[in-house]
């Protein structure tokens, strides 16, 4: 990683001898400048003599003059001369104008290409910087691998000097094996070394009962339609728990958002310039946000349907949106490989993030307001917790080494932990302050689009491109419901702020509601859904 920082340094030197030689080419054009005095100079000695010239040609003419008027019989040929001489003078004039602009006009050849030169060498080493920037953020991403690599080994180690050490009695007791079920899901837990090495373990080790998720009565489903295109995102409106108030909000690559009352299904359309990619509510609910194939960012009031502002700044799709839990900051992840921070009260960016090697597809705020978490994409398959409150990142390295695109990803409500779903079908779940994979778990028969923990952080809900909705318990890893929603893809999920309906945006153009209490089957117009959890 240094070798391409050392060959920038060797460019940079070039281009500063390149300056250096610029430098030394302004010294014909200081040369023209002495020229160019002492020419004045000399037009200013000419001039006199030209002035002086005239003086005495006027004296004559003022002399002609007299005899002419004190003698009018006299030859008047003399004014010939005097004409002649005058005409002589404005040539004279002329001549010297054009003098002077042919001697002028290199100096100006000098200066417009001395401005040419400045403005290329301030375009290149702008694009220098930035590729300094690029390379710096590789070079931390590595120091800190090579750091997390090296405090294992520290702890490896250690441990081995202290078993040589002591030899003590290890008896290991094998548990019976549980006989494997259709549709059982196992909860791969983190080796005991987070237990060696003292780290709290956020979800314990525990042994995987069969399958307690048994065929129940089918819970009721409603499909929300009037979308043209997939749906790709949905969001809960923060404070709709009465059911008679709830309200949500679904973008799709229609280029529309829709704002649904779901008591009578009834919704409110805004249009926008580009597919829309996420949305997200302000934690007060009276902003919506909204990422865009247009490159920006655009803030909606809910109530008026108004577009109050639109953020520009990235250079490609803008593919996810976060607020903050105060609501004055707001999380963008784009295709540019960046984040932005942009700042609600003054409209503006206030920060960017650097060190993905590729696109951005998901984005979070932890519960306290100090943490952004982001996903990449295939040639960068890395997460990364940002502290920003420090000015560092930490990134997250699964124990499988590869992790694949990061499609989705959320913070529990205590902040201590972050799931995320992949490329390879896997739900990981990570410690928030070590950075290290705790626990995953495998289930789904195709990419995992979405995750989503439950207010009261105890379950997960999945979403999957092979159009499934499971539900998990999260300390057991058991499979608690699965739904397959329809033969497309799900995108996005998400509860409602009283964990009573799941929300799921899917390929097939639609909206599904999931009520998690209810056990009747409903019909909606002429479409009977009824989804087991088998």
């Amino acid at each position: 990683q240094i070798e391409p920082l050392k060959q920038n340094f060797a460019q940079l030197n070039t281009y500063t001898q390149q300056l250096y030689t610029s430098i030394q080419q302004i010294e014909p054009l200081k040369q023209n400048f002495a020229q160019l005095n002492n020419f004045t100079q000399q037009l200013n000695a000419s001039t006199q003599k030209q002035f002086e010239l005239l003086r005495q040609q006027l004296g004559e003419l003022d002399a002609e003059t007299k005899k002419i008027t004190t003698n009018c019989q006299q030859p008047i040929t003399k004014l010939d001369a005097i004409h002649q001489r005058l005409e002589q003078v404005e040539n004279f004039t002329k001549q010297l104008n054009t003098n002077t602009q042919q001697q002028i006009q290199p100096l100006r050849q000098y200066v417009t290409q001395l401005n040419a030169y400045t403005q290329g060498f301030n375009k290149n080493t702008e694009k220098q910087l930035e590729e300094f920037k690029y390379a710096i953020a590789l070079l931390q991403t590595e120091m800190q691998n090579l750091a997390e690599s090296l405090t294992q080994t520290e702890q490896r180690l250690s441990q081995e000097v202290a078993e040589k050490v002591k030899q003590p009695q290890v008896k290991i007791t094998i548990p019976t094996p549980v006989k494997s079920q259709p549709q059982n899901t196992i909860l791969h837990i983190q080796p005991s070394e987070t237990a060696k090495t003292g780290t709290k373990q956020a979800l314990p080790p525990v042994e995987i009962a069969p399958p307690t998720t048994q065929i129940q009565k089918s819970k009721s489903l409603s499909s929300l339609r009037g979308h043209t295109e997939r749906v790709v995102s949905v969001a809960f409106h923060p404070n709709s728990v009465a059911p008679e108030k709830r309200i949500l909000a679904s973008g799709s690559h229609d280029k529309t958002i829709k704002i649904w009352r779901l008591d009578t299904q009834e919704n409110r359309t805004l249009t926008v310039s580009g597919k829309v990619n996420s949305i997200a509510f302000s934690p007060d609910g009276k902003v919506l946000a909204c990422g865009h194939d247009d490159k920006t960012v655009k803030l909606w009031d809910v109530d008026t349907e108004r577009e109050i502002c639109n953020f520009i700044g990235h250079k490609e799709k803008v593919y996810a949106v976060a607020f903050s839990p105060n609501g004055k900051i707001i999380a963008s992840g784009s295709q540019d490989k960046t984040i932005k921070l942009w700042s609600l009260d003054e409209q503006k960016e206030i920060y960017t993030l650097t060190g993905h090697l590729d696109e951005i597809l998901c984005v979070a705020f932890s519960p306290n307001n100090r943490l952004v978490a982001s996903g990449g994409g295939e040639r960068d398959q890395t997460i990364k917790i940002w502290h920003l409150t420090q000015d560092k990142f930490l990134t997250l390295k699964g124990k499988s080494g590869t992790l694949g695109r990061i499609y989705s990803i959320c913070f529990s409500p205590d902040g201590t932990t972050l799931a995320s779903g992949h490329q390879d079908k896997i739900i990981r779940f990570w410690d928030v302050e070590t950075g290290r994979e705790i626990s995953n778990i495998t289930g789904h028969n195709d990419e995992v689009y979405a995750v989503a923990f439950s207010p009261n952080g105890k379950k997960l809900a999945s979403g999957s491109y092979d159009g499934n909705l499971k539900i998990w318990q999260i300390d057991t890893g058991e499979e608690l419901n699965h739904i397959t929603i329809g033969e497309g893809a799900i995108y996005c999920v998400a509860y409602s702020p009283d964990g009573k309906i799941l929300a799921t945006a899917n390929g097939d153009k639609t909206v599904t509601l999931v009520n998690l209490e209810s056990r009747t089957t409903q019909r909606y117009k002429d479409i009977e859904i009824e989804k087991g959890f088998d």
